[in-house]
């Protein structure tokens, strides 16, 4: 296993091969009542609001200074404080593996989600060092994660107590990546039962879902603008069974069958300096080539992933990656206030990515990027990528988990890339709905309940990509009639008319809405489409 919310998202629509091969949109489509058909909907994880009240107290010296000094020096320990809150939280929702010391505290399946945080309403007490303050920060898990929860009402509101630890104001402070305190006994593998009372504090944390998210498309417009679609993946190094060496395999002939032409004979020959794999799509009217390369640790060559020299090179290939690709996808070793081990971090602390690491990642400001972190418990990842300075929130699409995933195929890549590259029957791009690829994760997760989702998903296009809106409302006869893949001719009463893929509402425009389209011959639904109202 490997140990690392899920914005919502719905499973409706069925565009596309899942392989990334051929696909039409039906020919016979007719728009759907809602309650009236087969509309399945899939959300498999939720964010929660966790709120509360706790305090920091400054040493005692601090007491006789002033107070514009106290209270800078308080909020700097509220800011550490919260880092501690997460990692509690975290250690207590998180999934743990059977032989873990902890394996027996919590358990259900969810995280905090670091750096998702606010304080509120600071107050300092008479004896000038104690500072009370609320706290507000994200969590994500499963939708019946507050029926997991020993939850009660109290004033009216769902509330439950969680021990946590107590470190020490020195300790706070001891931030250095790889260095933090939060790995030492007994903080790491944390379990309230083992430790002395003076080592922690019974809180209480009022719990609410956060509003859920909508349904969007990868911005392929966006993606494909230049001309290129370049993809770099990346397969940490493994203990288990060498998964970094056979899934690298298994992804060397996949992109082959896919279409792809490779950059040398075969996988033995293939180095971390060769040329990408390729292929010619088509984007709207436009051909785009496509590029991948593939990194691993390979043992005895320059990226050897069990030598300093081997993960520093690894290393600066990945940040290159986030510093000038489309897309990079990372599928490996993860976890909480981890990130991204490409190389053995048994026998070197070079070639990993951890979260403070993503955060200062040179990544370009303006321009849109999709990240898989494709690894157990990458669910924090999303708001390191969404803080770098360079995004700040924008720009960047971050698939993540909130639990185990499965380390024994290469599966989640393929999937990924092959819903980015989707097509037609004639070969042009077919823009997927993001709940799509999802769904097909989630399904394909069958050892464990990985919770997949997307941070970063409100600016996303609710509207395929490459919509023709100007045909909207035109009679037709067939999808061509309207423009290329996604623009749909659309029976309702009357003749059919123009329309074309949506997913949701916002999308369409006024006189507009998002509305289940089926195969009148099959009465399935497929997707939605925007709908006049009148």
């Amino acid at each position: 296993m490997r140990n690392a919310a899920l914005f919502a998202a719905t499973a409706i629509s069925l565009f596309g091969c899942a392989d990334g091969g051929d696909s039409e949109d039906p020919e016979d489509s007719i728009f759907v009542d809602d309650g009236k058909a087969d509309d399945f909907f899939s959300t498999s994880a939720q964010e929660y609001i966790l709120q509360g009240t706790t305090s920091v107290t400054l040493d005692a010296a601090m007491a006789s200074r002033p107070a514009a000094e106290r209270l800078a020096a308080a909020k700097t320990l509220i800011s550490q404080k919260h880092i501690a809150l997460a990692w509690f939280i975290t250690q207590y929702l998180v999934d743990k593996e059977h032989d873990a010391t902890n394996a027996e505290f919590g358990g259900m399946g969810g995280m905090a989600k670091a750096g998702g945080y606010e304080d509120l309403e600071i107050r300092e007490r008479a004896d000038k060092i104690t500072f009370d303050f609320k706290f507000k920060q994200l969590a994500a898990g499963g939708k019946n994660l507050m029926s997991k929860l020993p939850v009660r009402i109290a004033g009216g509101l769902q509330v439950f107590d969680l021990e946590v630890g107590k470190p020490t104001n020195a300790e706070l402070g001891m931030l250095e990546t790889n260095s933090e305190w939060y790995r030492s006994a007994p903080w790491t593998s944390w379990n309230p039962a083992t430790v002395p009372a003076d080592k922690k504090e019974t809180l209480t944390f009022q719990i609410s879902k956060e509003r859920a998210s909508v349904d969007g498309f990868f911005d392929m417009a966006r993606l494909t603008a230049d001309g290129k679609l370049d993809i770099d993946v990346y397969f940490g190094w493994d203990y288990h069974s060498d998964y970094h060496i056979k899934h690298s395999k298994a992804f060397f002939t996949w992109l082959k069958a896919q279409g792809f032409t490779a950059p040398v004979a075969n996988w033995d020959a293939l180095t971390h300096t060769a040329a990408p794999f390729k292929r010619t799509v088509k984007a709207d009217t436009r051909d785009i080539s496509v590029e991948v390369r593939m990194f691993y640790g390979k043992p005895g060559t320059a990226v050897d992933p069990d030598t300093d020299a081997g993960g520093k090179i690894l290393e600066d290939l990945a940040m290159g990656s986030l510093a000038q690709k489309d897309v990079i996808a990372y599928s490996g070793h993860s976890g909480p206030f981890y990130g991204f081990a490409i190389a053995n971090w048994k026998k070197t602390s070079e070639g990993d990515l951890d979260d403070a690491d993503i955060r200062l990642a040179p990544m370009p400001r303006d321009r849109y990027q999709v990240v898989l972190a494709e690894g157990c418990d990458t669910y924090q990842m999303g708001a390191a990528f969404k803080e770098n300075p360079n995004k700040l929130g924008r720009n960047i699409d971050v698939i993540t988990t909130t639990s185990f995933s499965d380390a024994t195929s290469p599966a989640a890549v393929q999937d990924f890339i092959a819903a980015l590259i989707a097509r037609d029957t004639t070969g042009r791009l077919r823009p997927q709905p993001v709940s799509t690829l999802l769904t097909k994760l989630d399904s394909e997760s069958f050892s464990f309940t990985t919770l997949y989702g997307m941070h970063g998903i409100d600016d996303n296009p609710k509207l395929v990509p490459f919509a023709k809106t100007q045909n909207f409302g035109k009679v037709c006869t067939a999808n061509a009639d309207c423009g290329g893949p996604g623009n749909l001719c659309v029976g309702a009463t009357g003749a059919k008319k123009c329309t074309a893929a949506c997913a949701d509402t916002s999308g369409c425009g006024t006189g507009y809405t998002c509305k289940a389209v089926a195969s009148s011959s099959t009465n399935t639904i497929y997707g939605r489409a925007c709908a006049k109202t009148n």
